[in-house]
């Protein structure tokens, strides 16, 4: 059943003492592993929900953990690991053991089993079953409570959209086929037995829902504190809906939908633009972007946080809707700073981010000591792990003062961040960026692109905006001269769109972006995708899988930082081969969800090493 939050629930809620409240929220934030979505589930005794759901305050309480529970370590480790490992971006460290350490060599080498710790997507639903709580049960507090206002639910319901939009994009982009669930599970006696529908399904439930929250969203500028950013306000509302537009224009080489990602990314950067704060001494003459230095944004954006670019960061630093100190950003700090006390972490930049690397050598015409982000995002110590080369990972670690002396090129770990090298990483407080401004940009400059061979018109025209507001982003961060229209003028479409696609890798590299650019890189380019069906119904209808692109070019990229990346590469030759096995847990509990059939059985997917 479809939850429409314009609807009032006004059933007549008895009294209870106000005590039971913590006991309630014990029980709403505590994972259950029951069928095939792992769900949060009330109490069987209904009269501790009834007491609940009576103010503004009881509303507000489950908005903050809604997102508290997308704080979870589990959360931000497939973030990271999902597009981070399953590119060329990182590499495992290689002397960890057990269960762990298999589950990250078999993501590395392109081997993902369906008992695979990351190929699970539990902590996404968590989120989405209190998103679903909310949408549910929040109108009945305002016949209860005079404060609790209209607006306020609108609002409530607003972020509550968003959020469970964000939850689902990225499990269509990791799994494809999901189950969509709108309802929320309350009791143990509902029926958790939900199949999985075609991704087109969920990603258009996913834009009328957004449409809807950017009516009543919460502007940017209504706050100066940290819900700027850490609320999913209109800004954010607009990214998303701008990205998920891009990846489906990708998919389905729709102009249309490309366009409405250009369009949602104006509306953002003008909201931006008129947003921005002058500082002292600073001349008022209006830019198009008021973006920081190479060195500044380094500080603003992963040190001090919450900067003027950003759009909707994950807050781990002391609000509202962090509560305890227990909950720190764990993961982030065990993935990329250190698993234990002294430990290494257990993932590291891959070789192509070195100096003379791939990264920052490429026909743009950029070197890693002439860019910021080649200076500041690793450290500058080789680290061999196992038989690959690696650099130990700054982004999110590293501090204010190696970022403004970074020009001496010789930043090594030894300098690391006190606040990030403490004995217990719950102590770590970094909050995770999901949207920035740059981000916006370069959607904008990739469909902008994509828009160029698809559009009629202005071809020529799109394709030089498309360079502005990449050689914008790589402006900002370079020590040298940047790269000039000169120089890109003649590249044409296939040119442009690697131009963007290898910006947004020096930009966003270990940002959990990676995997999905490369995903929509290689969409761009193949035919017959089938996007209304899952993979199981077409395998039922003996359709053969779509190739990947130009020889498996998408998959070249994604394992150049592997010796035998070939062999890898041949193996992930087929759409179906882009996504993560469906749980295996819950296979075996639930008979309505179907396996991927890339992992129905050995003999379609051994394992290579």
């Amino acid at each position: 059943m479809d939850t429409n939050y314009n609807n009032k629930d006004k059933g007549t809620l008895s009294a209870k003492p106000l005590s039971l409240l913590s006991v309630l929220c014990s029980l709403l934030f505590s994972v259950a592993l029951l069928s095939c979505v792992d769900t949060v589930i009330l109490p069987d005794d209904k009269t501790v929900d009834e007491d609940f759901w009576k103010s503004k305050a009881d509303v507000q309480l489950m908005v903050n953990g809604a997102y508290r529970s997308m704080l979870s370590p589990d959360i931000i480790k497939r973030i990271i690991v999902w597009s981070g490992l399953r590119s060329e971006e990182m590499i495992p460290l290689d002397n960890i053991s057990g269960s762990l350490a298999e589950d990250l060599t078999e993501i590395n080498l392109g081997n993902i089993q369906p008992d695979n710790e990351f190929a699970r997507w539990s902590a996404f639903y968590h989120v989405i079953n209190n998103c679903n709580l909310v949408l549910a049960k929040a109108a009945g507090a305002m016949d209860e409570d005079p404060m609790y206002t209209e607006g306020d639910y609108l609002s409530d319901c607003s972020q509550m959209l968003a959020l469970r939009a964000l939850c689902y994009f990225y499990l269509v982009r990791n799994f494809r086929d999901v189950p969509l669930v709108t309802e929320a599970f309350m009791n143990s006696s509902q029926d958790r037995n939900v199949p999985q529908v075609a991704p087109d399904s969920v990603l258009e439930r996913c834009i009328e829902d957004l449409k809807t929250a950017e009516v009543n969203a919460i502007s940017a500028s209504a706050f100066n504190d940290w819900r700027r950013v850490g609320y999913f306000t209109r800004d954010a509302i607009q990214t998303l809906l701008a990205d998920i537009y891009l990846w489906r224009g990708s998919v389905m080489h729709s102009a249309a939908d490309y366009q409405a990602c250009v369009d949602y990314c104006n509306k953002v950067i003008d909201s931006k633009k008129n947003q921005h704060v002058f500082g002292w001494g600073e001349a008022r003459v209006e830019k198009d972007f008021y973006l920081a230095e190479g060195r500044e944004a380094f500080d603003e954006l992963y040190v001090n946080q919450n900067a003027e670019e950003s759009i909707f960061e994950l807050q781990y630093n002391g609000n509202d809707y962090y509560s305890s100190r227990s909950e720190g950003n764990s993961a982030l700090c065990q993935y990329y700073c250190s698993y234990n006390s002294g430990s290494d972490p257990y993932l590291f930049a891959s070789s192509l981010f070195l100096n003379g690397g791939t990264v920052y050598t490429s026909d743009a015409g950029s070197y890693r000591s002439q860019d910021w982000r080649g200076l500041v995002n690793t450290y500058n110590l080789t680290k061999t792990v196992g038989s690959f080369d690696g650099l130990e990972i700054r982004k999110y670690v590293g501090g204010t003062e190696e970022a403004r002396n970074a020009g001496d090129y010789n930043i090594i770990s030894s300098t690391r961040y006190a606040k990030k090298d403490r004995a217990f990483s719950w102590q770590y407080t970094q909050n995770f960026i999901i949207y920035r401004l740059t981000d916006v940009m370069l959607m904008k400059a990739e469909a902008l692109v994509a828009l160029s061979a698809l559009a009629d018109d202005n071809a020529d025209s799109r394709l030089y905006e498309a360079f502005y507001l990449t050689q914008t982003v790589n402006a900002r961060s370079k020590t040298n001269d940047s790269i000039m229209w000169s120089a890109k003028s003649s590249v044409g479409y296939n040119g442009m769109e690697k131009f963007v696609l290898e910006e947004r890798l020096r930009e966003f590299a270990f940002e959990g972006k990676r995997w999905y650019d490369l995903l929509r890189y290689n969409y761009r380019h193949v035919e017959g995708v089938e996007y209304s069906k899952t993979l199981a119904e077409l395998d039922d209808e003996g359709i053969t899988p779509v190739d990947n692109y130009n020889n498996n070019e998408i998959m070249n990229l994604a394992v150049r930082k592997l010796v035998n990346g070939n062999a890898v590469a041949a193996k992930l030759s087929n759409e179906n081969t882009l996504y993560l096995p469906i749980p295996l847990s819950d296979i075996n509990v639930c008979p309505v969800l179907r396996q991927n059939p890339a992992y129905s059985s050995d003999d379609k997917y051994s394992k290579n090493y």
